[in-house]
């Protein structure tokens, strides 16, 4: 496996059931902040969990054995939508989230255990604090928001039985994401892992 570098993110994929409920709130959001917001496609929003940056191919089946002995040893959970807001404040924003309340612990403990297992393989480490969320919009500018009156996405949730590796491919008409490779958490983590044809 060998090529050029593939800019890459692990996440966590959405049923079309939370997909409708976050356009709902997106809907909403639209209406208090109508001018100069980039809107994420809605088959574009995942839960991401880790960007890696990009990455040579050759690392990749490093990285994914790494990633699925560290989630080998988690169970599935349930994960359900609360709140949004702004980041990184709404004197001056510039990105748009929908939140998660019940499973946001878990997610975490995702990010974490995938960080290390991307430092392994060459990415570099997250100095934020994982904070589990989906982006929904980009402001071009960042702007006074009116945070506090962002409409919350109606009750929806998933159960996170997986995680995806994704390649975002940029375009002039924007991010594309084709999946690489699922990786289950539990005791299935040690079946062979699902990779794309191109891998």
């Amino acid at each position: 496996m060998s090529g050029d570098p593939l800019r890459c993110f692990f996440a966590v994929e959405l049923p079309s059931s939370v997909r409708e409920a976050v356009q709902l709130a997106v809907a909403g959001m639209r209406e208090q902040v109508p001018e100069g917001v980039r809107w994420v496609a809605p088959e574009s929003v995942h839960l991401t969990l880790k960007f890696l940056g990009e990455l040579p191919p050759e690392a990749l089946p490093k990285l994914l054995a790494r990633a699925a002995s560290r989630l080998a040893r988690e169970q599935p959970f349930q994960v359900e939508l609360a709140g949004s807001g702004v980041f990184p404040h709404a004197r001056a924003a510039s990105v748009l989230w929908i939140g998660i309340g019940e499973g946001a612990s878990g997610l975490a403990r995702l990010a974490r255990k995938l960080d290390a297992a991307g430092r392994g393989a060459g990415a570099p480490r997250e100095r934020r604090p994982f904070r589990a969320h989906l982006t929904v919009g980009r402001l071009r500018e960042p702007q006074p928001v009116p945070a506090e009156r962002l409409p919350a996405p109606d009750s929806a949730g998933l159960r996170v039985e997986e995680v995806v590796l994704y390649e975002s491919r940029l375009s002039s008409s924007g991010a594309s994401y084709a999946p690489l490779a699922r990786l289950p958490l539990g005791a299935e983590a040690g079946r062979a892992l699902e990779f794309a044809p191109e891998l």
